[in-house]
């Protein structure tokens, strides 16, 4: 199926003029707000729908907005504190209401004492952390009249990212395993 609609296109974080998109005005505070403050007992139905469907880096998919929300916290749940970067996004409306596609850094610090050389990685302000990883990422927003935080909801969550970075410097802090790996 195709569709030949106006795009909102955005090259960087969000700011002001991503602000002026609904879609990402919204996401912007969820995503800094409550994913990166890691706020995990946040009921999963003020962010996501009953049908949410996920689809985790590793390939495997994930269904129920129960079960999805679970499984995010299960993802992120390595880092102490993280921070999330965007810097491109093409946003389309949609009958549903939006649809994104996008890319961000995920940056994160995870507990225990740095392995030796391990390096630092910088945000664009110039902050350092423990690991850096650019994903890309697709998602569904859905008109939802009366949601808590705005009138939508995440209906549909695709992350393509590469864990190996974060596995790694896991491995040399000792927080993982070839074990744990199934290995």
């Amino acid at each position: 199926m195709s569709y030949a609609t106006p795009a909102f296109v955005h090259y960087g974080n969000w700011d002001e003029t991503t602000r002026k998109e609904p879609s990402q005005k919204w996401f912007e505070k969820i995503v800094h707000q409550i994913f990166d403050a890691h706020r995990w007992d946040t009921p999963y139905s003020e962010l996501y729908t009953d049908d949410m469907v996920l689809l985790k880096p590793d390939g495997s998919t994930v269904k129920g907005g129960k079960e999805a929300w679970a499984a995010v916290a299960q993802l992120y749940g390595p880092f102490t504190t993280q921070w999330t970067q965007a810097f491109y996004m093409v946003v389309t409306e949609t009958d549903y209401g939006w649809e994104m596609i996008g890319q961000a850094w995920i940056f994160g610090d995870l507990p225990g004492e740095a392995a030796t050389g391990e390096q630092k990685v910088k945000d664009e302000s110039g902050k350092e952390w423990d690991v850096g990883m650019a994903g890309a990422f697709r998602f569904q927003y859905r008109k939802v009249d009366g949601a808590k935080h705005g009138d939508m909801l995440l209906q549909m969550v695709q992350i393509m990212s590469d864990t190996g970075p974060l596995l790694v410097k896991m491995m040399g802090r000792g927080l993982l395993t070839l074990s744990d790996l199934g290995m």
